[in-house]
């Protein structure tokens, strides 16, 4: 069953496949400028609104049907060339906007002999780009 996706990628659940996102938190908020006043308080402004932000995990597991060394150097590669993509759950995208990947940090978990990586956690960290 299709959770979301992202950058072509879909989270899916099924009892072949485990491929979803975990731990996402997402942030936004306000911009606002402030201009000093000679002998009184500060005057606030209203800028605009924050780019929305989120962040999550994905455990990629080779026994959850998942090759996590190609699924790591995809998302690496997807970074480092400045890609963006709508971020979809449930159905439907997190913003009207596209998420550009701002930084990945991976933790090998499992290596066999050889070097065969069969569990890697890959965080991800996007952004909203306008």
């Amino acid at each position: 069953m299709a959770v979301g996706s992202y950058m072509g990628r879909t989270f899916t659940v099924s009892n072949q496949r485990i491929f979803t996102p975990s731990n996402l938190k997402g942030s936004t908020g306000s911009d606002w400028a402030t201009h000093d006043v000679i002998g009184g308080k500060a005057r606030s402004e209203y800028i605009g609104p924050k780019l929305k932000k989120y962040t999550m995990d994905i455990l990629l597991r080779a026994q959850d049907g998942t090759n996590p060394r190609s699924t790591l150097q995809f998302f690496q590669r997807m970074a480092e060339a400045g890609y963006s993509d709508w971020f979809i759950i449930g159905g439907t995208p997190l913003s009207p906007y596209p998420f550009r990947l701002t930084e990945i940090s991976d933790s090998w978990d499992a290596v066999l002999n050889g070097g065969a990586l069969v569990e890697c956690k890959v965080s991800l960290t996007i952004e909203e780009y306008l």
